[in-house]
């Protein structure tokens, strides 16, 4: 059928008052909420994972069934933002907010797909109204753990990129085909001394290298533009390098179209426009050729690197969530699927959900992490069978 349909948000929100003004517009045919939020989505930064009452949605949820509406419920069951498909908020060019991996998003059901206190109230509510089918309510799926799993760095991050070659400035993901993960350019430099790195309009998290060893880094979420004072490197010879990692696409609003990802501007050294630069990308599909094993014993700068070993799995498919805590910022992958970023300084997620399908059950199974900015003093991970999606968690560690 055709018509206009409220779509007003979650149970903040009066239905009563919202049809009123679907009226207006249309006298006739049915009342729809065809957007009820039952949580939110989370932030990277936010203080703690969405929660939206689940007594506030249910008395909503009666309120519009009391009037005859029909609704659908946003979200149902959670979801998530596998590899580097979570998008991004961005309300004006200096106000950009990037989505987690998970999208569980409080919801009715979790992203595993197990019932929460919410649906039971709306089960509730529904009963009212509907005669439920027969039977049990599925129970909770089991989960599977495992902790002490071993990596070891297997080679730099820079290993494993796609040269593209020198490139004239500003140049994007868009226009070298990636549409997600890390793009860099490399700068080499000779003679005057090096004092300071500008880079303008940066989309959306550039980390800068001054021959190997990190100086600072920009985000977007906090400011698009910045200067980095690199102190006073002399420079008979020297190389630049700016990794910029996507944090997510802009998807919805007036920005959709302008989300170029990489420095989208210029990059100054010393006050004066760099041209040119050697441009490097990496997608991440997770099928990316491994670097090859650098043999030594302890390389000068050990970030940003792969990090990679092997495991046995569940006997069967069974859901887990993986754990990083002690690490601080990168993407992991299972048996070369990439199962999302994770940020567990920053939060507020900290596990990531990982489906039993993704498992091996009768060969062995290999995690590689992606690693920026902190490695823990074990080079272990874990998998365990609860989501800890509300908090941040800071471990004794390495920095480079």
């Amino acid at each position: 059928s055709s018509g206009i349909n409220a779509e007003y948000g979650g149970p903040d929100k009066i239905p009563r008052y919202q049809f009123q003004m679907l009226r207006k517009y249309q006298p006739h045919g049915p009342l729809i909420n065809a957007e009820f939020w039952t949580g939110w989505f989370d932030q990277w930064g936010d203080e703690k994972h969405a929660n939206v009452s689940a007594s506030a949605v249910a008395s909503r949820l009666d309120e519009m069934l009391a009037l005859n509406a029909s609704v659908n419920l946003y979200m149902f069951e959670g979801g998530t933002n596998f590899g580097h498909t979570n998008g991004a908020m961005d309300h004006d060019s200096f106000d950009y907010f990037s989505y987690v991996t998970s999208y569980d998003y409080d919801a009715v059901l979790t992203e595993a797909g197990d019932t929460t206190p919410k649906y039971w109230a709306i089960r509730k509510v529904i009963q009212k109204y509907r005669t439920l089918p027969p039977g049990p309510v599925p129970p909770h799926s089991e989960k599977w753990e495992k902790s002490g799993v071993k990596v070891e760095r297997v080679g730099s991050l820079w290993a494993m990129g796609e040269n593209k070659g020198y490139m004239r400035l500003p140049a994007t993901m868009e226009q070298l085909g990636v549409s997600g993960g890390f793009i860099w350019y490399v700068i080499p430099w000779s003679g005057e001394v090096i004092h300071n790195i500008s880079l303008y309009d940066v989309h959306d998290r550039a980390t800068i290298f001054l021959d190997g060893y990190p100086v600072g880094t920009i985000d977007r979420r906090n400011q698009a533009n910045g200067t980095i004072d690199v102190g006073s490197r002399p420079a008979a010879t020297a190389e630049i390098r700016v990794l910029v990692e996507s944090l997510g696409r802009v998807n919805h609003g007036r920005y959709m179209g302008s989300d170029y990802k990489g420095i989208t501007q210029k990059i100054l050294v010393n006050g004066q426009p760099i041209h040119y630069a050697q441009v490097w990308v990496l997608g991440l599909t997770g099928k990316e050729r491994l670097p090859k094993l650098i043999l030594e014993k302890q390389p000068p700068v050990i970030l940003p690197a792969l990090f990679c070993g092997q495991f046995q799995g569940p006997v069967k498919p069974l859901d887990t969530f993986f754990d990083p805590s002690g690490w601080g910022h990168g993407f992991v992958t299972l048996n070369g699927i990439n199962v999302g970023r994770y940020w567990p300084d920053v939060g507020p997620q900290v596990t990531l959900y990982a489906p039993g399908v993704y498992f091996n059950q009768n060969k062995p199974n290999t995690i590689c992490l992606l690693e920026i900015e902190r490695i823990p003093s074990k080079l272990t991970v874990s998998f365990v069978k609860k989501s800890n999606l509300g908090g941040s968690t800071i471990d004794q560690s390495l920095n480079f």
